[in-house]
């Protein structure tokens, strides 16, 4: 983030709408949780954007969000919960880069 964005962020009156990267930044998260946070429905960007544009969020939800402690123990658990996923989804392909053709489950054998 550049250091302008970064200076009126610190005011005690933000603008109006944030950017994806600035949300993160209030909110404690890395900017490429936001996508993820949006795509769950734990964030809700401003109007209707088009899917391949620039998502803008209202400053003064994101910053009742960044108070609710509730709210923050809820989106980290479902970005864990999504990054485990994706994680045990990688160790279940096989050498070949191809998923097992079990449906992704582990298979254990008789002598393990």
């Amino acid at each position: 983030m550049n250091p302008e964005r970064k200076e009126i962020l610190s005011l005690p009156a933000l603008p109006g709408r944030l950017t994806p990267a600035e949300t993160a930044w209030r909110l404690g998260f890395e900017p490429d949780h936001i996508t993820v946070l949006v795509s769950l429905g734990l964030l809700k960007p401003l109007g209707r954007p088009a899917a391949s544009t620039i998502k803008y969020f209202a400053s003064i939800e994101i910053e009742a969000l960044r108070n609710d402690p509730k709210w923050l123990a809820k989106a980290s658990d479902a970005l864990r919960h999504k990054w485990k996923l994706k994680n045990d989804a990688a160790k279940n392909r096989s050498g070949n880069g191809q998923p097992n053709r079990n449906g992704g489950e582990l298979v254990h054998s008789e002598s393990e």
